[in-house]
């Protein structure tokens, strides 16, 4: 059995949001146009998506209203250098939400929001 598995991220600026996950992050970019942009790692596809394609009426703007986007979801992003990008966070002035930390699992990681608010957990292989 083969299994796909996407996440999609609606944002509001997604010019901004594209250079943080390449740039930051350092996802590498796998296709995008003028409304959206896609990251690939074996069988997971992280979507950026403008906010600007949903309608009022999309469960979004009618009934998820939130100030703060993803709340109660957290996206767990497994890198294989974590110093690299805890380091490209601080030099580019990110806000760390959670310092580099050690999980009882024996896996190193932490914490941040993307520019639209998203929590991520960035964590060692």
């Amino acid at each position: 059995m083969s299994v796909l598995f996407r996440v999609e991220l609606y944002v509001k600026d997604i010019e901004e949001s594209l250079k943080f996950y390449q740039d930051i992050i350092g996802l590498e970019l796998y296709g995008r146009n003028e409304r959206s942009g896609r990251f690939n790692y074996d069988c997971f596809s992280l979507l950026i998506t403008s906010e600007s394609i949903l309608g009022d009426e999309h469960y979004f703007n009618s009934k998820a209203i939130s100030d703060v986007k993803g709340n109660g979801f957290e996206l767990i992003i497994v890198v294989d250098e974590l110093e690299k990008v805890y380091q490209r966070c601080l030099h580019s002035n990110y806000p760390i939400e959670v310092d580099v930390e050690k999980y009882p699992w024996k896996m190193r990681g932490f914490k941040i929001g993307d520019p639209d608010g998203y929590f991520l957990r960035i964590t060692s292989k």
